[in-house]
């Protein structure tokens, strides 16, 4: 393979190839520095690109492959991550104007952890301004753009490692999700992304939006290889008192293992949003295949599912408000400051009353007790649609969906938000395309922990359709 063609390999690929000295890792991180500079212009994935200390880290590295020392199970892989993780010696800006030159001292438990398995930072990836919006379209560096159909939003908030991945600009990234924010753009984008539970994986040094829903995660081109990244970024950390000291599995272990003897859960108590017609054919295609691996279809109900939207917001309301205006001191002090979408979210979370709070809380309860015997009873996983339909065109925050003009939030947010609220893990992969070639995600969730089940089904889903699994974009053209 030529070394131009690097940026094409998967994670795993790229392990085999350096355990066969076929190229290095200063060879894969040449190729994907030149394929930013010649695509990130068109797309703004990317926020900061740190080139020399990523070809001094492959440098590092290669010597140490020469030794016959690998640092540890990613040793060389290049990686990007949304720009809300702090990076030691390197602008840190959470997509604010506020943050526009900050440079933390300490690398966040994430990249940390990472960087010790012997990956490599390339970069920081675009955000929406303190993760909060769901289009990654920011008053600091413009529109990420979805590098399929360049007039659409990427989704958000980890739009820009969405981006990076589907652009094949990085093979793995990280991103972090509270409403959404890992699995909105990964749908949106083609690649796979995982919101692991609640406490998974360390959110320490990761600027907070919701504490309690926050959640990082890995994404990447392939199952295989959000498996391999989860691998490192799993585990209790101490000092992070949201992080649980539960056991961790190898998730590449069982990923091959057969999922006929699997409970399949649809819900339609959860469609609360019409589906497009691609969006139906997508969902309904990933149905069949599961049907067609031998997994047993359930249909299965959620009551609680109306009253999910109306108690995330009540949430989020309060403790975003409390992390900018008690925690950071930032609002309304700075308000001038930042973009008018999020201070005129902060603005009406600051109406928000305890009450509500209160009574979200006990509504959440009521989300998790309903997911626990849904998916301790009936069924192994469930599966559900990402979105009701596309992905709006930039600077646009309605969408015509089924001859009607809507908010872009209403299409999305219904269907992200329940996993977020009962913290339990939910995975999303391509599973079609609409009308205009843009991918169409579906996702996986499962019990608390059982990441490992939901990358197994996953998997199996991703290989069960090959020919739409490896295609992908160039914005060039």
């Amino acid at each position: 393979m030529a070394t131009s063609d690097l940026f094409t390999l998967t994670v795993a690929e790229l392990l085999d190839g350096y355990a066969e000295s076929t190229f290095s890792p200063v060879d894969v991180v040449e190729c994907l520095l030149a394929r930013i500079a010649t695509l990130n212009p068109l797309v703004h994935a990317f926020i900061t690109v740190t080139a020399e200390q990523a070809l001094q880290e492959a440098r590092r590295c290669e010597a140490e492959l020469a030794r016959g020392y690998r640092r540890g199970p990613l040793h060389g892989i290049p990686f990007a991550a949304k720009d809300l993780f702090d990076s030691a010696g390197i602008r840190t800006t959470y997509g604010s104007k506020i943050f526009a030159d900050h440079v933390p001292s300490r690398d966040a438990t994430a990249i940390r952890r990472l960087k010790q398995a012997g990956a490599i930072l390339l970069g920081k990836t675009a955000t929406h301004e303190f993760a909060w919006g769901i289009t990654t379209v920011s008053a600091l560096y413009g529109a990420t753009r979805n590098p399929w159909q360049l007039d659409r939003v990427a989704g958000g908030s980890s739009g820009g490692s969405a981006v990076a991945l589907a652009t094949r600009m990085v093979p793995a990234a990280l991103g972090t999700d509270t409403g959404g924010s890992i699995r909105i753009p990964a749908g949106f984008c083609g690649v796979v992304g995982l919101k692991p539970t609640y406490g998974r994986v360390s959110a320490a040094g990761v600027f907070p939006l919701v504490p309690s829903l926050d959640h990082p995660g890995p994404m990447a081109r392939s199952v295989d290889d959000a498996a391999l990244l989860l691998n490192v970024l799993a585990g209790f950390e101490p000092g992070d008192a949201s992080t649980a000291a539960v056991p961790v599995p190898d998730y590449t272990t069982s990923l091959d293992a057969a999922i006929k003897d699997l409970r399949v859960g649809v819900c339609p108590d959860l469609n609360l949003v019409p589906l497009s017609a691609s969006v139906q054919q997508a969902f309904d295609r990933s149905v069949g295949l599961l049907s067609a691996l031998g997994a047993t279809i359930v249909e299965v109900s959620l009551p609680s599912a109306p009253l999910i939207g109306e108690a995330f917001r009540a949430i989020q309301q309060a403790e975003a408000y409390h992390v900018h205006h008690r925690q950071h001191h930032l609002f309304p002090a700075q308000r001038s400051r930042y973009g008018v979408d999020v201070a005129e979210r902060l603005d009406l979370a600051a109406t928000a009353g305890l009450s509500s709070y209160l009574e979200a809380l006990q509504v959440q309860r009521q989300v998790k007790a309903d997911f626990a015997r849904l998916l301790e009873q009936q069924v192994d996983v469930l599966l559900t649609p990402v979105s009701a339909g596309s992905p709006a065109l930039v600077g646009e925050e309605s969408v015509l969906h089924r001859q009607q003009e809507v908010p872009f939030r209403g299409v999305v947010l219904p269907f992200t938000i329940p996993q977020d609220v009962a913290g339990i893990p939910a995975c999303t992969l391509r599973a079609g395309f609409d009308e205009e070639g843009i991918p169409i995600g579906v996702q996986l969730s499962g019990p608390p922990w059982r990441e490992d089940l939901v990358l197994r089904v996953c998997h199996a889903l991703y290989q069960a359709w090959p020919e739409g699994q490896h295609r992908w974009p160039d914005p060039r053209a």
